[in-house]
């Protein structure tokens, strides 16, 4: 149990450390990432503790649509919380496809921690036919838990989509979507990567197998980090004259060297303070050119002003941080 324990808690901190590198531009805040990792874990124990024996492991269809259920409610829960968490203070921490990424693949790989845990620990079976044994423990582990993160993704690609879509119909299509292609990969993934899963070509068959899904993630992330790059080009540059963003500041926002560099220098320093508060204000400058562009792009005149407010409440807390570093603006924020 102890080596179970260990290993598993291995596995959680790698999976929150790649979550973590995924977004350049904006770090989403630990605890909203450690939210969907928990509940990804929650929702992977309910789902072991209420389904008989080896039903997810000898059932490939139904078991695959079970578990991506499960994971789509703990994702869509995650999503609920900070729903409600941004309408409290005037303004959300999802701003587009990426952080549907990194929301979801922390509530797949909060699965993949749970299962684990819950099948080497609560719920320990031994005899259980192991068709993927080709691999190392280790590696049988790590490469599951890569599956599962890639799936919640695909969940939390969805989400982020529905939040992003104007119409009610292209709302249920995107959250829809998710789930369905969070099924359609799990499924295929079962299918090719359980066929004859011994010898070295099981192992080549479980990356021939992610890598569709793999690719189609990675995709999204090069578009949502080339829309953040264009939007942070874009609509940041106005907000020097409300004291929101320096001309310095754009230019750090723009090089992720030139970011890593200023954080370093406060760490040399041991500024601990003002190593949180810059992140802080680079994260809350990169969320304020998203919610300006998609004020821009808002048709619907009750939507248009919501998200202007959103603006206003993102300038203000960028100012406030501005003043808590010292950087004082030359300006108060303006609409």
């Amino acid at each position: 149990m102890g080596t179970s324990l260990a290993l598993t808690a291995a596995m959680a901190v790698f999976y929150l450390f790649v979550v973590r590198l995924v977004d350049f531009n904006e770090k989403e805040p630990l605890w909203a990432v450690l939210l969907f990792f928990l509940g990804g874990a929650l929702s992977a124990t309910a789902l072991l503790l209420v389904t008989p024996g080896a039903f997810l492991e000898l059932s490939p269809i139904a078991g695959g649509i079970a578990t991506e259920l499960a994971r789509y409610v703990a994702i869509g829960a995650g999503i609920g919380v900070l729903t409600l968490v941004g309408r409290a203070r005037g303004f959300s921490e999802i701003n587009g496809l990426l952080d549907g990424v990194v929301y979801g693949s922390a509530g797949g790989f909060g699965f993949a921690t749970g299962l684990s845990f819950t099948r080497q620990v609560l719920l320990p079976t031994p005899n259980l036919p192991l068709p993927t044994s080709a691999l190392s423990g280790y590696g049988e582990l790590f490469l599951v838990g890569l599956a599962d993160g890639v799936f919640g993704a695909m969940v939390g690609i969805g989400f982020a989509a529905a939040l992003e879509a104007r119409t009610m119909i292209n709302r249920v299509l995107g959250g829809l979507g998710g789930l369905l292609a969070a099924v359609a990969a799990h499924v295929g993934y079962d299918f090719i990567a359980r066929a004859n899963p011994f010898g070295e070509a099981a192992v080549l068959r479980k990356w021939v197998a992610l890598l569709l899904p793999v690719l189609a993630v990675i995709m999204v992330i090069v578009f949502a980090l080339r829309h953040e790059k264009g939007a942070i080009a874009q609509e940041l540059t106005a907000e020097e004259e409300t004291g929101a963003v320096s001309a310095d500041e754009l230019s750090a926002l723009q090089s992720f060297l030139a970011r890593e560099r200023e954080y370093f220098g406060r760490l040399l320093r041991f500024d601990l303070s003002g190593w949180s508060a810059l992140r802080s204000l680079h994260n809350r400058q990169v969320q304020l050119a998203l919610a300006k562009r998609k004020a821009s792009l808002e048709t619907d005149p009750g939507e248009r002003t919501s998200a202007a407010q959103e603006v206003l409440a993102l300038r203000k807390s960028v100012l406030e941080l501005k003043q808590k570093l010292g950087r004082a603006p030359v300006a108060e924020g303006r609409s």
